[in-house]
């Protein structure tokens, strides 16, 4: 097993779903932009292990690459159970700090390897921390930015070919994102909207290729900065989902309030039954500023930062 010689460290960003979101699950397509808020991994030498008090994703990817004689500190600014992919974020840290000291450092100077390390975090997190979420989560946490990516061929129950990612360079990020403050864990909302999927359920077969269809058209939209053809698709895509059960009182009454104060749509950003929205908004401050006199507090934007990145 190896022992660590040398600090190492790495942090990843979180990540929102804008348009097309879950249909990645189902082999769909997604626009999604990273948040600027991120998880960071710090491995120290010592002679003895300090790990940390909750080890499942520690344990998850030490399983695939052992390392010992480390302290782990770990330290993330991204809110917890969102829906922004904070534990995701963290294990696409560790992961990349754990292959340098196996001295296997994963290629992100390329779209393509970014692209395959998206596809290994998200084994590890799905067959070692026996967490299953959607694929886009793991592709935008390796690549940041702003990304339409195509997951044809990909099921639920084995992921298929890598999928196709792409940069969008759209005009602005005409974005808010908005805390309902309760948390939630994707997987409960997502699991038997899932299960019926697999059982072929034409409803759920029906929505998710329209909802795979919304993505591309709101990539277009989004590219060419057209807001109500995005605000469209955003509203369309929301309603689908939410049909199927994947909304919640919570983000229903949030939607709401961004739209009574003058959000162009509103959708979900991740998770369900709680967790976060994304309004689309051409005056993302003054949108803030109403929603806090209506007693909401917790406030990002999407941004266009780097996906994983290891650091000295």
């Amino acid at each position: 097993m190896p022992r660590l010689q040398s600090p190492v460290s790495a942090s990843a960003p979180g990540r929102c779903g804008i348009v097309g979101n879950p249909s990645d699950i189902y082999g769909g397509f997604v626009v999604s932009c990273s948040v600027p808020d991120r998880a960071v991994c710090r491995l120290e030498p010592v002679a003895e292990d300090v790990l940390p008090e909750d080890r499942l994703l520690w344990d998850a990817a030490t399983a695939r690459y052992p390392a010992s004689g480390v302290r782990v500190m770990w330290e993330t600014a991204i809110p917890r159970s969102q829906g922004l992919s904070g534990s995701t974020a963290l294990l696409a840290a560790t992961l990349v700090c754990l292959r340098s000291v196996h001295g296997n450092p994963p290629d992100l100077g390329s779209v393509e390897g970014r692209t395959a390390f998206g596809e290994e975090l998200r084994d590890v997190e799905c067959v070692q921390a026996g967490i299953v979420g959607g694929y886009q989560d793991s592709q935008m946490i390796a690549h940041g930015g702003l990304q339409a990516m195509d997951f044809a061929g990909k099921h639920p129950a084995h992921p298929g070919p890598p999928p196709r990612v792409t940069a969008l360079e759209p005009p602005s990020l005409p974005f808010l994102l908005v805390s309902t403050g309760v948390e939630r864990l994707s997987g409960s909302v997502h699991g038997p909207i899932r299960e019926r999927w697999l059982r072929g359920d034409r409803e759920v077969v029906d929505r998710m290729n329209r909802v795979t269809e919304l993505g591309r058209l709101g990539a277009r939209a989004l590219q060419n900065g057209d807001w109500p053809a995005l605000g469209e698709a955003m509203t369309e895509n929301h309603a689908l989902v939410a049909a199927l059960g994947g909304s919640g009182e919570a983000i229903d009454a949030l939607i709401a309030a961004c739209r009574a104060e003058g959000a162009v749509a509103a959708k979900l950003a991740g998770a369900g039954l709680g967790g976060t929205v994304i309004a689309l908004t051409e005056n993302p401050e003054d949108l803030e500023a109403r929603l806090r006199r209506r007693g909401y507090a917790r406030f990002l934007r999407p941004a266009l930062v780097p996906g994983v990145t290891a650091s000295s």
